[in-house]
């Protein structure tokens, strides 16, 4: 399949939450928090944004540290330091993004840090806190990418989730990010009859889509010309998420 970005409505949320945080009227309030199952397309919509605007973006680990956590924000940004303590690690952090920042603003672009995999950080008190620091000296926004339970754990720190100017929460994808996603990626095609079923199957997860439509080109290319349900029916699909069972066309 092709490798292309696909500009969903869940995509659009998020830029038009982003634009938002940017119009946002305290300006402490730089953190913005995207949310939502897996297999909805959180990660490959923020890396995508974060590399079309040379934001830095990183995923959490587990085992972070308050060191850890800034001399990965520093290498997103190409900075390496030998730095081992706090203090001299925080500052190094403040003067690289506050230059990045500035850089930005002068030319009318945007920047932000973007912190995926969140959910491994979001009951830490002190990952959460510095991150809150860096934000309030700096004014930057801070992109906070987790699943469910992300806006739920924030709650449990007023002095955090008041920081917070926006949340998107991804959702199921419409029956029209199918077909713009299968357009897009594929290179046979898809009858309209077949991308319903496609729909339907992955249940409007972009991560089950694509494991889809691989499996329709895979066909199309084995037999030629396009292909519609009845060409596909008895065909396996994919392996629903929970039982591993395989999903066959039905015609």
């Amino acid at each position: 399949m092709r490798t292309a970005f696909v500009n969903t409505e869940n995509t659009e949320r998020f830029l038009l939450a982003f634009q938002a945080l940017q119009n946002r009227g305290a300006s402490e309030a730089c953190l913005l928090v995207v949310d939502g199952q897996p297999g909805l397309g959180k990660t490959t919509t923020v890396q995508w944004w974060a590399t079309q605007n040379e934001c830095g973006y990183v995923r959490a680990k587990k085992e972070w540290t308050p060191c850890w956590m800034l001399r990965d924000i520093l290498a997103s940004l190409g900075v390496t330091v030998q730095f081992q303590r706090f203090e001299p690690l925080f500052k190094e952090c403040v003067k690289k993004i506050s230059e990045r920042a500035m850089s930005a603003e002068r030319n009318r672009e945007i920047f932000a840090i973007v912190i995926d995999e969140v959910d491994y950080i979001s009951r830490q008190v002190r990952l959460l806190e510095t991150l809150r620091d860096l934000s309030d000296l700096l004014e930057v926004p801070v992109v906070l990418v987790g699943m469910g339970k992300v806006r739920n754990n924030l709650t449990r720190f007023p002095q955090v989730a008041r920081r917070v100017s926006q949340f998107v929460e991804f959702k199921e994808i419409p029956f029209g990010d199918t077909k713009k996603i299968a357009k897009a990626l594929t290179d046979v095609e898809i009858g309209d009859d077949l991308l319903a079923f496609l729909h339907k199957s992955a249940a409007g997860y972009t991560s089950e889509l694509k494991e889809c439509l691989a499996a329709v080109e895979r066909f199309g290319k084995m037999n030629g010309g396009p292909v519609d349900l009845a060409a596909m029916d008895g065909q396996t699909l994919m392996h629903e998420r929970s039982t591993s069972k395989p999903i066959l066309v039905r015609a």
